[in-house]
């Protein structure tokens, strides 16, 4: 723990990927642009990946160390523990969760690793977006009861104030929104604009890092839909899952598709939509054209909107313009700020 500061918050991270990497290293040797996280100490326990193995130590791992290593020799040794394991046995403050969507099993593995956090009164933060997307009601009425935080700012949009701005809002109902979320797909479309191949923009996207090795979530539309159900449980109480939003992705938008649009002053998006229809609310995905005057039409490349609608308020625009890891990354570290400042003033109240 050499060099570490005082009260640090203690910390389990699974899955240390790109996300993960552009953390630790806006924490250590980026620091010093950053001066808004001059409050923020982490002290990883764990550090715990799906195929790269782990590390774990109860005395706390020095972060710049870990990632110094695990860019040296692509991972770290075998985990001596599972993620669960290591849950469910540290004294740690916040799990950390980093892991990759699992649509396939319903929140998978990010959904196990949060209930048992939860469960024990740890905080959660999350770029997962599996967890609250399958799960929102059962963990915020968790963490409620166990009076620990359940945050997920990186979810949608990176880390554009999103859900922080829903928690400011009293008395103010959202009636619906719709937006552009996922940034492969939206880079893919803009590329056929310009008469690239899906299969050249796919390549181009993966190689800056904002596409996976398997796309399939994304041209699908499984992502959007994620996030989609993300919104509308925190900010419409649909109680909803990917599986009960509507959805079509891009696979069937062919090349010919876009250039017939382009030529008729159109563009299509991968839109994202709810809205309430009586007493449930209704959610979809699909591709759809606009008219180039739309502001849908600007958001081109890797930008993503969200349109919000409400009963007591014009609609409100958020457009992020063209992010990239530091955008995710800032997301987790805005939120692990507020868990510090709860873990901290609970520390004091302690003496």
């Amino acid at each position: 723990m050499a060099g570490m500061r005082q009260n640090p918050l203690r910390a389990v991270i699974v899955g240390f990927g790109h996300v993960g990497q552009k953390m630790a290293a806006m924490l250590t040797e980026e620091r010093g642009r950053y001066p808004g996280l001059a409050g923020l100490e982490l002290l990883p326990l764990a550090i715990l990946t799906g195929r790269h193995g782990g590390l774990v130590d109860p005395a706390g791992i020095a972060l710049a160390r870990a990632l110094r290593q695990f860019r040296r020799h692509g991972g770290f040794p075998a985990a001596p523990r599972t993620p669960l394991q290591a849950l469910e046995s540290l004294d740690y403050d916040v799990l950390v969760e980093l892991s990759t969507l699992d649509i396939a099993n319903r929140g998978g593995a990010a959904l196990a690793h949060a209930r048992t956090a939860l469960g024990r009164g740890r905080h959660v933060v999350t770029a997962n977006k599996g967890p609250a997307a399958f799960a929102y009601d059962e963990l915020s009425g968790l963490a409620r009861a166990k009076k620990a935080r359940f945050l997920f700012e990186s979810a949608v949009m990176d880390g554009s104030p999103i859900f922080c701005l829903g928690r400011s809002l009293r008395g103010v109902r959202v009636t619906g929104f719709s937006g552009i979320f996922n940034t492969t797909t939206n880079f893919v479309l803009s590329r056929l604009e310009a008469g690239e191949s899906r299969e050249a923009a796919v390549r181009a996207a993966q190689r800056l890092g904002f596409a996976e090795a398997d796309p399939t979530n994304d041209l699908e539309g499984w992502d959007a839909a994620a996030k989609t159900a993300v919104l509308a449980n925190v900010f419409m109480g649909a109680g909803i899952d990917p599986l009960g939003v509507e959805r079509k992705g891009i696979t069937g938008v062919s090349e010919a598709a876009v250039a017939r649009a382009v030529a008729a002053g159109r563009k299509i998006k991968l839109i994202c939509r709810a809205w309430r229809d009586g007493d449930r609310v209704r959610a979809e995905v699909r591709p759809r054209e606009v008219a180039n005057g739309h502001y849908f039409a600007a958001v081109n490349g890797r930008a993503a909107a969200l349109r919000l609608e409400f009963d007591m308020l014009a609609p409100l625009w958020i457009l992020e313009e063209h992010p990239d890891l530091m955008d995710t990354a800032s997301g987790v570290l805005q939120d692990l700020l507020v868990v510090a400042h709860e873990v901290h003033a609970g520390r004091a109240a302690k003496g």
